[in-house]
């Protein structure tokens, strides 16, 4: 028997081409600063932690209101090193995706296309083909880095999709 298991999810880190417009956007998407990180001076720890020679940059701690103990986004812009980022026009590319449960996902779509987010197509309404799936509505946009950001309506009670709702 152990004495040690992982809790939960803490954060993930979204590296930024700009912190600001990616401020941006997510607070488009509900999310607001907690800590704002931009102006603090990494120890040298930092790159090495995550595998690297050295790791400079500037960050915003990120959490959604209706869940302020939940996991949080750590926006980072790295300064030194830069990192690479794919061309969201390649369809080749493996994404990054970042799912999140959404209440009303086709209200979301309207007013987030409507304040400029691109969407990678219509949201699918995967209830209407395939009920025992569970899920209401599911689509996705682009944030300002490449992420995929899938948003996602299950019926109430699942915890997944093909869940069996509690009722």
């Amino acid at each position: 028997m152990t004495n040690w298991a992982f809790e939960r999810l803490y954060h993930t880190i979204i590296n930024a081409k700009n912190l600001d417009e990616t401020l941006a956007f997510y607070r488009l998407l509900g999310f607001e600063v907690l800590h704002d990180r931009r102006h603090l001076d990494w120890p040298p720890h930092v790159g090495e932690m995550f595998g690297m020679d050295r790791g400079k940059g500037k960050g915003v701690l990120m959490v959604l209101p209706n869940d302020p103990s939940g996991p949080m986004l750590d926006v980072v812009e790295w300064i030194d090193p830069h990192p690479r980022f794919d061309d969201p026009a390649d369809r080749g590319v493996v994404p990054r995706v970042l799912a999140f449960r959404v209440r009303n996902v086709l209200a979301a779509y309207e007013e987030l296309k409507q304040k400029g987010v691109i969407f990678t197509g219509p949201p699918n309404e995967p209830r209407k083909v395939a009920p025992a799936a569970n899920v209401v509505a599911v689509c996705c946009c682009r944030d300002p880095n490449g992420y995929i950001i899938e948003m996602i309506e299950l019926v109430p009670g699942a915890r997944h999709s093909q869940d069996t709702p509690k009722r």
